[in-house]
C-alpha cells in the first residue's frame, strides 16, 4: 500500500510516522521503510484488509506512480484498485494470481484493464505479420484462458527480429487456447497507452 491516511490527507511511507490509519480499514498501519522492500505502509499485523493486496514491487509502483495521485489505490467497496481514471479501473499485475481471482475481479470491477509484467511473457515467441504482431505462447499462463478484460504485456526489454524492444506494449487482441496456443494483437509505445487511458479509452 503506497498510501495511507493522517487527518483526512494521503501521505507516503515515513519511518517515524506513528499515527498513520489505513484508508480502507481505518486501522493503524506503519512505515515499511528498509532496504529490501519498496518502501510501503502495511497493517501492524502484516495482514492487509484487502485479500486482493499484498507487497508490491518497485515495477507496480513505477506504473502506479505514471498517472495523477488522486487516481491511485482508490477505493472501490472493500478493495483498493490500483488506479481508476475516468471510469475504468487499471490492474497492474506483476505476481501469481488464481483463474477465480481473476475472474472475481473482472466481476468486481467490470469495466477494466489488465496490465501485465514480463513475468507472464516468458515463453513467448513473436512474428511480425501485415502490420500485427502473432505469437505463440509456449507453456502458456493458462490461469488467464476465462479473463475476458482487455490485456496489455509489458514487454520490458524483449528482442523482436533483429530489434530490442524497450516501453512497448503488446495489446492482446485474440489468444487461442486451443492446441498450440497463441494469438496476435498490436505492439503500441508506453506513451501511447499512457495517453490512451488518460484520455479514458476504454477496449481494445
Amino acid at each position: 500500500m503506497r498510501f495511507a491516511e493522517k487527518n483526512g490527507n494521503r501521505i507516503i511511507p515515513n519511518p517515524l510516522e506513528k499515527d498513520a490509519i489505513c484508508p480502507l480499514c481505518k486501522s493503524s498501519v506503519i512505515g515499511k521503510c528498509g532496504k529490501i522492500n519498496v518502501w510501503h505502509w502495511a497493517h501492524k499485523n502484516n495482514e492487509d484488509c484487502d485479500n486482493w493486496g499484498g507487497i508490491e514491487t518497485k515495477w507496480h509502483l513505477d506504473w502506479k506512480g505514471e498517472f495523477p495521485e488522486e487516481t491511485q489505490e482508490v477505493i472501490i467497496g472493500k478493495h483498493r484498485a490500483d488506479v481508476k481514471i475516468k471510469d475504468v479501473i487499471v490492474e497492474f499485475q506483476n505476481s501469481s494470481i488464481s483463474s477465480e481471482e481473476i475472474i472475481e475481479r473482472e466481476k468486481f470491477y467490470g469495466k477494466m484493464i489488465w496490465v501485465l509484467s514480463e513475468n507472464f511473457t516468458d515463453n513467448f515467441c513473436f512474428k511480425l505479420k501485415n502490420g500485427f504482431v502473432t505469437f505463440r505462447w509456449k507453456w502458456p499462463r493458462r490461469i488467464w484462458e476465462d479473463s475476458i478484460m482487455p490485456k496489455y504485456m509489458d514487454l520490458g526489454i524483449t528482442k523482436f527480429g533483429d530489434n530490442i524492444l524497450q516501453h512497448k506494449l503488446l495489446l492482446i487482441k485474440k489468444i487461442n487456447w486451443g492446441g498450440y496456443v497463441g494469438g496476435w494483437g498490436k505492439i503500441i509505445s508506453k506513451e501511447d497507452f499512457l495517453r490512451r487511458m488518460k484520455d479514458g479509452y476504454y477496449g481494445y
